[in-house]
């Protein structure tokens, strides 16, 4: 009878050796756009409290969009498009006395779309990045990987009550454009490096093929 390729001692063995990820060994770095650099409050910077106090994250999946093809009369998938989930990431940030979270966030919000007038900033103005971290149990970065073109979507409503005295949590949820991974280490701690992706520069910078593309479109109409 064949015997399964992998047994339970191996299983402990690569466990005891290398351990597994844990929930709770991580970290994140808020970079703010540049209409929020100068964000301070009664606690301090308000980025670096904000990374401070996340308490629950969510590290950032891919979709490949599939589209049935007929052949020989089966249905065959072929991929034809990547999405990188950017329409929403949660975080849950512990709010301080000061309430630096919901206001460092409310002022990002405000500062993209105008409450009073409805205008709303250029994008290059109000996006921002998230590192995140992923650590082992001696707090050393194992894999790191960066959320871009960020800005908060929806701040939750936070609910008060007299019957206990237990810390206020801010659900926030934050849309993207794209993430990537920066980088890590093997189980050896021998440095791993992604930064090879054609789309991104020598010194890290998103390489946005777009970026003149109306530009481009108007002096190929005049050519016509």
């Amino acid at each position: 009878m064949a015997q399964a390729f992998h047994s339970i001692s191996d299983f402990v063995s690569q466990v005891k050796k290398f351990d597994l990820a844990r929930a709770n060994r991580y970290e994140v770095l808020f970079f703010p756009p540049p209409i929020m650099q100068d964000h301070y409050t009664s606690s301090g910077e308000s980025p670096k409290l904000l990374s401070m106090f996340v308490e629950d994250v969510l590290f950032p999946g891919l979709i490949i969009g599939t589209r049935a093809y007929r052949l020989n009369n089966l249905n065959q998938q072929r991929a034809t498009s990547i999405d990188f989930m950017g329409d929403s990431i949660a975080f849950t940030i512990l709010v301080d006395t000061s309430w630096t979270v919901k206001d460092f966030i409310g002022d990002w919000m405000r500062k993209i779309v105008d409450p009073v007038s409805r205008e709303i900033e250029y994008p290059k103005n109000y996006y921002g990045t998230i590192n995140l971290f992923a650590l082992n149990n001696q707090d050393e970065v194992v894999a790191e990987w960066q959320l871009e073109d960020v800005f908060p979507r929806s701040m939750a409503p936070i609910s008060g009550s007299a019957t206990n005295a237990q810390v206020l949590r801010l659900p926030v949820s934050f849309a993207y454009t794209r993430w990537r991974v920066i980088g890590g280490y093997d189980p050896e701690g021998e440095p791993l490096n992604y930064n090879n992706d054609p789309q991104f520069d020598a010194d890290g910078d998103f390489v946005d093929d777009l970026e003149n593309v109306d530009q481009e479109i108007a002096d190929i109409e005049a050519d016509i």
